[in-house]
């Protein structure tokens, strides 16, 4: 029970970040459209290097905890799945994190968003039954190079992360103290990105693949076939990962229920649907991408999060171009403002 509530912790301390920062991969490609920057991007890279402060050390001094921690092949599938999630998330106008954060915010079209989601796993399993799909194959993640490689990694990192720290700290706001920065209004990229790669760190030591988009598969798989639900400390970590989304928005005050359903939830009800279906392909939506296949060096991670950023940018420009519906980020010191509608 004591390991399972530090984990919820980490879990709130990564959605009240998640919430405060709005670090998306969706907003990252627009920003690079638009503005010609990269501060969201850089900021999903840095919650990667975070994790792996964290790990890196725990599995050199216990090198057989990474013997659970398993990836998949590359294959076209995941290439493909990577690229349909994409197109999805653009068209929802938000991926995994940033679909329940809309949704803490008041953005009931977010429940469409997720319902679609379950919708496209569900077809997914439905045509691997039915001998059009191939699943995905495991294959041994290569966490044991970080071991290996640990006096090239281990150092930099170490200094890396004493770096960002301390300029964090001495970038901060006049008069601020640690209160004043945790509830600030909005949190500065490079802050959210650490709480959110610590906090993950956390749980991928505990958990391994812990993310919401894994269980909304496999709870879907089980009720279509029969098999193993998740276990319930992986519904205990959604469920308090959301809360800390659902705190933020009420600490700061900016919960605006919209419930009046619209025309354009349809958008965020086939988003959905695309997302769940190149979930189940990669398998793992950018959640598990970002936050697992990348630190664990799944073969898989990079190749699919790539195509990943492709069919986001493919998607982005066809509805500013086809549909004049254009995501607008503007960042400045570490900072982004979002802006989606007609241009």
């Amino acid at each position: 029970m004591g390991v399972l509530a530090v984990s919820c912790i980490f879990a709130a301390i990564l959605g009240f970040a998640a919430q405060r920062a709005s670090i998306c991969n969706v907003k990252a490609v627009a920003e690079e459209l638009r503005s010609r920057t990269g501060y969201m991007l850089a900021g999903i890279f840095k919650s990667v290097l975070w994790v792996f402060v964290l790990t890196v050390p725990v599995l050199i001094l216990m090198p057989t905890v990474s013997e659970r921690y398993t990836g998949w092949q590359i294959s076209t599938g995941a290439l493909l799945g990577g690229f349909v999630f994409g197109l999805g998330a653009a068209i929802n106008g938000a991926c995994a994190f940033s679909t329940l954060a809309r949704l803490a915010d008041g953005q009931l079209a977010m429940l469409g968003a997720l319902g679609g989601f379950v919708l496209g796993i569900l077809g997914y399993f439905s045509l691997v039954e039915s001998g059009w799909l191939t699943p995905p194959s495991p294959s041994p993640s290569m966490v044991g190079l970080l071991i290996a490689l640990t006096t090239v990694i281990d150092l930099p990192l170490i200094v890396w992360a004493l770096y960002e720290g301390v300029r964090l700290w001495r970038t901060r706001p006049p008069q601020s103290d640690i209160m004043v920065l945790l509830l600030a209004p909005q949190y500065r990229l490079s802050t959210a990105a650490m709480l959110i790669g610590l906090a993950n760190g956390g749980l991928y030591l505990i958990y391994g693949a812990w993310g919401y988009t894994g269980t909304l598969q496999q709870t879907a798989e089980a009720a279509l076939f029969g098999r193993n639900f998740p276990t319930p400390q992986r519904w205990f970590l959604f469920a308090a990962m959301l809360l800390g989304m659902v705190l933020s928005t009420w600490q700061r005050g900016s919960l605006r229920v919209d419930w009046r359903p619209q025309l354009a939830w349809a958008r965020n009800i086939v988003g959905g649907i695309l997302m769940g279906f190149g979930a189940a392909l990669i398998p793992g939506g950018n959640d598990a991408l970002v936050l697992y296949g990348i630190p664990s060096l799944s073969p898989h991670a990079i190749p699919s999060y790539l195509a990943m950023i492709l069919g986001i940018a493919l998607a982005l420009m066809a509805m500013r171009f086809g549909l004049g519906i254009e995501t607008r980020i503007e960042c400045r010191g570490d900072v982004c403002i979002t802006d989606a509608g007609p241009r």
